[in-house]
């Protein structure tokens, strides 16, 4: 993805990690993508490409504009998801300047098979929280300093608190760098690594943090608004999936250090 305005910090790192999540999910699933060849046009919609399907770019550009104005720009390894209000007044409006080479996939074919392994459903998660910021960053750019509101793209030096124990939940993390250390009570009962999505369960509870998370190594993380997280879970309810199969493990690796801790005092 191009920015037509001044990217914010930490936009190639995001970009990067984006287009990353893209390969690794297309490589996991066996799904057969029908290729498109497009001329220049100021109406992609109208000249082969279709408002119900998902698209990877493979070569050229794909501009993005809304009401008559130009918002960013497709490059290859970027996937296109469909507009969730394709017939609306303000629906997004697809043109490229050159030629360009597409994948199309089946929009309901590619979820199925994100959905049908936990890890597949995690790096759907991930691409689509990792979209969002993405976007929301753009938006950010565009608007006046006063009135930005952006999730928080941040590194954590080694013993650095991620998140504090007790804390009000007013974000959701995603680590997608690093390694870190979960504790309660000063006794470490666990670990994160990249990947993985911190502090849902909170947020979606209105519970403060149960437990402190500090980086072991130097960690990356975008930082959503609770808010905006609870948003992107109403109109991507797919996400849960990702999200209790990484709690679940948390939960695992939490159990274990408890029947630990039981086994080492009882001696």
């Amino acid at each position: 993805m191009i920015s037509l305005a001044e990217p914010t910090p930490g936009f190639s790192a995001l970009m990067r990690q984006y287009k990353r999540l893209v390969n690794d999910l297309l490589e996991s699933l066996t799904l057969t993508p029908e290729s498109i060849s497009l001329s220049p046009s100021n109406d992609l919609l109208k000249s082969g490409i279709s408002a119900g399907k998902t698209y990877l770019v493979k070569t050229g550009m794909v501009g993005v504009r809304s009401m008559g104005r130009r918002l960013f720009t497709w490059d290859e390894g970027d996937l296109i998801l469909p507009d969730a209000a394709p017939d609306a007044p303000d629906s997004m409006q697809y043109v490229s300047e050159g030629p360009v080479i597409l994948h199309s996939f089946d929009t309901l074919e590619l979820v199925r098979g994100a959905l049908a392994s936990a890890e597949t459903a995690r790096l759907w998660t991930r691409l689509l929280m990792t979209q969002q910021s993405i976007l929301l960053r753009l938006l950010a750019s565009q608007s006046d300093a006063d009135t930005q509101t952006t999730p928080g793209f941040a590194y954590y030096q080694p013993g650095d608190v991620i998140i504090g124990q007790g804390d009000k939940p007013d974000y959701v993390f995603s680590l997608f760098e690093g390694t870190a250390d979960v504790i309660v009570d000063d006794v470490v009962v666990g670990d994160v690594s990249e990947g993985e999505v911190l502090g849902a369960l909170a947020v979606l509870t209105h519970s403060p943090r149960s437990a402190t998370v500090r980086a072991r190594t130097r960690c990356s993380v975008v930082k959503v608004p609770k808010d905006q997280f609870k948003t992107l879970i109403r109109s991507n309810p797919t996400m849960i999936h990702g999200l209790m199969t990484d709690m679940a493990k948390q939960i695992k690796k939490l159990n274990e250090k408890v029947v630990q801790l039981s086994g080492a005092g009882a001696h």
